[in-house]
């Protein structure tokens, strides 16, 4: 598989992923305007934390690249005034790859441990 290193990105070139790949499932997180402002406003605190956490994604149709990782995050940064992210760009070569991608994307969208709410 092909695979950048991390690059910045303009917003406008990546697209929340929704089933638009015949073979990467949409991505099953929902959420509401209250997560997108919380994250905006995590973005606007600590812009720099995005920096170590980049986005993953695959090439759509054109120039545009599909998020399978870090959906939540593309959606919010534009509400935190910001043009670009960093992505890592993933490029299938064959069906082992887009496994891999879409193993990423299950990883990344999991709900794994919980939150222990007294802390």
């Amino acid at each position: 598989m092909k695979k950048t290193k991390i690059q910045m990105v303009e917003i406008s070139r990546l697209q929340l992923n929704r089933g638009q790949l015949k073979w990467l499932p949409r991505n099953p997180r929902q959420w509401t305007q209250a997560d997108i402002d919380k994250m905006a406003r995590s973005l606007e605190r600590d812009p720099d934390f995005v920096e170590e956490r980049p986005v993953l994604a695959t090439p759509g149709k054109g120039d545009a690249l599909v998020v399978f990782a870090h959906n939540l995050l593309t959606e919010s940064a534009g509400h935190a005034g910001r043009a670009a992210l960093p992505a890592v760009i993933y490029t299938p070569e064959n069906e082992d790859d887009r496994e891999t991608i879409r193993r990423r994307a299950l990883l990344d969208n999991g709900a794994m441990g919980r939150n222990d709410t007294d802390i």
